[in-house]
């Protein structure tokens, strides 16, 4: 892969990770420039701010209180050039797959060597998904009947359930009705055969999907 003019931001909480990673990125030299966010708001305004940009996000899964996947939507919403990258310690097979829904252009595992980022990066660069050996592994040795109980839409009023919005804060953000979202909270209780909102984000939680 030859230098682009592409941005390249680390999206981490765990700071001592993101600065490594960080660096180990700036050493390949590929990248206009790099950058270290661990804020939602500060990523928001980055990507708002070069939406024109071609910019590869790194995204970290696990983050503080929730996961990243929420980000990736957003990401996309906000800059159409951007190129999606889970760095991710994961090896649950239902988080994986939960993962895997969002169509991100790269999955990486965290203990994934200085080659495997290369690799990523070039076949992304070739219009390819790349997923590293280690996640591809999990997969392959899954039973191919798990399946993620919900839709990605139904996730994503689950993520708000979740950052304790309302039914009629999450219609907001979503574009969608209240009527609708009682609709989305209903049919996924009846999925997992649960009684209430409580019962519902418990499951999520054990199951890693937020």
């Amino acid at each position: 892969m030859k230098k682009t003019q592409a941005i390249a931001i680390v999206f981490d909480d765990h700071l001592l990770f993101a600065d490594s990673f960080s660096a180990l990125i700036e050493r390949m030299e590929l990248f206009r420039s790099v950058h270290t966010i661990s804020e939602e708001r500060e990523l928001t305004s980055f990507l708002i701010k070069h939406y024109e940009s071609p910019i590869y996000l790194f995204l970290d899964y696990y983050l503080q209180n929730k996961n990243g996947l929420p980000l990736i939507n957003e990401a996309r919403r906000l800059n159409k050039h951007v190129t999606i990258i889970v760095i991710s310690s994961v090896i649950s097979p239902t988080t994986i797959t939960n993962i895997l829904s969002y169509n991100p252009n790269g999955f990486v595992s965290k203990s994934s060597g200085f080659n495997a980022i290369v690799e990523c990066l070039m076949i992304i660069s070739q219009g390819e998904q790349y997923i590293s050996p280690t996640i591809r592994d999990i997969v392959s040795n899954t039973n191919p009947t798990i399946k993620l109980p919900f839709t990605a839409r139904e996730l994503e009023v689950l993520h708000y359930f979740a950052q304790g919005l309302s039914i009629a804060q999450t219609a907001e953000r979503t574009h969608l009705s209240k009527h609708t979202i009682v609709a989305h909270r209903r049919k996924m209780m009846a999925k997992v055969n649960v009684n209430s909102i409580t019962e519902l984000l418990f499951y999520a939680r054990r199951q890693e999907l937020i």
